[in-house]
């Protein structure tokens, strides 16, 4: 399984930079977790979007999502038609704009779901974000990716990430910022997921282009020390 950043900071982008979005490759299988502000652009880069088995939204704010409003404008170009999967939410512009056209094949996704997306079992669990969201489990070949979209603390999140060969954690405040009530977890709680998990690597994203990246790795890293950073373009192979 090979996982490559198109974009990881959030709410919003920096210069030059990307929110949200990942491309997972397992053989022929290539899914898309995410496709926010930037993310089309390196996702064509790397393969064709209408060639994905899938695209998976883990949530519909637009930092995760909005690039999925241009990608339909590719797919009616190419005339093609892709599966998309996410959570059900009625208030969201964007998932509304994709179940509205032919191009899109849109799945409804909900914690506890199982689905094989080509040679990839896709497992989706609860997260706890103010609009419905998902945290997502990748399986194929005997490796596993877990992702877990933009979450704050949960109880069982850290079995749901069990011994996940690459984690993928929402890791965007120093210990300083955050509180319970926020919408996403710190550096140091996101390393504390990994070693809880006894995940074999731990990358920390939804990195806040006004926050300190130095702060966020020195927290973690005095509970990780082989905690990581994500950068746009950066890939891991599993």
């Amino acid at each position: 399984m090979k996982v490559t950043v198109l974009g990881c900071q959030g709410p919003f982008p920096g210069p030059g930079g990307a929110t949200s979005g990942y491309l997972v490759e397992a053989g022929e299988t290539r899914i898309c977790l995410d496709l926010g502000s930037g993310c089309l652009a390196a996702l064509t880069a790397l393969t064709p979007p209408e060639s994905l088995t899938a695209l998976v939204f883990s949530h519909w704010h637009h930092d995760h999502c909005a690039d999925a409003l241009p990608l339909i404008y590719r797919l009616q170009a190419k005339q093609a038609v892709l599966d998309v999967w996410g959570p059900v939410d009625d208030a969201s512009p964007v998932r509304a704009a994709l179940a509205g056209v032919q191009c899109v094949r849109l799945h409804t996704l909900s914690p506890g779901d199982r689905v094989n997306l080509g040679t990839v079992e896709l497992q989706a669990h609860a997260a706890r974000h103010p609009v419905p969201a998902l945290a997502l489990r990748l399986e194929a070949a005997g490796k596993t990716l877990c992702y877990t979209g933009d979450t704050n603390t949960l109880e069982h999140l850290d079995a749901f990430a069990r011994e996940a060969d690459l984690l993928l954690a929402d890791g965007l405040f120093p210990a300083a910022s955050w509180s319970q009530d926020k919408p996403h977890l710190s550096a140091a709680l996101a390393a504390e997921l990994a070693r809880d998990a006894r995940a074999a690597r731990l990358v920390i994203t939804h990195l806040h282009p006004e926050i300190d990246p130095a702060v966020l790795l020195r927290e973690a890293g005095a509970i990780r020390p082989d905690a990581e950073l994500a950068s746009p373009g950066a890939v891991w192979t599993l």
